[in-house]
């Protein structure tokens, strides 16, 4: 998460509190950030990125049991929301395996591309 922040270049502080849920945690740093962005990870491994303009029950983003790149999505997104910008989608994330299939068939491609190539000359 912390990567996908520092991915958008927006300074952060990290602190480590215990005992209450990822909304109040959440909720809580946004209040106590002077950007009015929080994010709270829960004991339940839900992560909430909350900002001090919404409700307390209304984050802006929830996840559990989140993916690295899940977290690094949340990261920067909560960077863009202080830099104002469009947020990154969570339906964007293949998975290892995905990759491999994207990367085989933009193989494949551009096998095909050059086989036809080599045909014309």
């Amino acid at each position: 998460m912390l990567y996908g922040i520092e991915e958008e270049g927006v300074p952060y502080l990290y602190q480590g509190k215990t005992g209450n849920s990822a909304i109040e945690l959440g909720y809580q740093a946004a209040l106590d950030s002077t950007l009015g962005v929080g994010i709270g990870i829960g004991d339940d491994s839900q992560m909430i990125l909350h900002y001090t303009k919404l409700p307390k029950e209304q984050p802006l983003f929830q996840l559990s049991a989140a993916s690295q790149d899940q977290q690094n999505v949340l990261g920067a997104n909560a960077a863009r929301l202080v830099k104002g910008i469009p947020f990154k989608s969570f339906e964007e994330i293949h998975s290892a395996e995905e990759e491999t299939l994207i990367s085989e068939e933009i193989s494949t491609i551009v096998k095909e591309v050059l086989r036809r190539i080599r045909e014309r000359m």
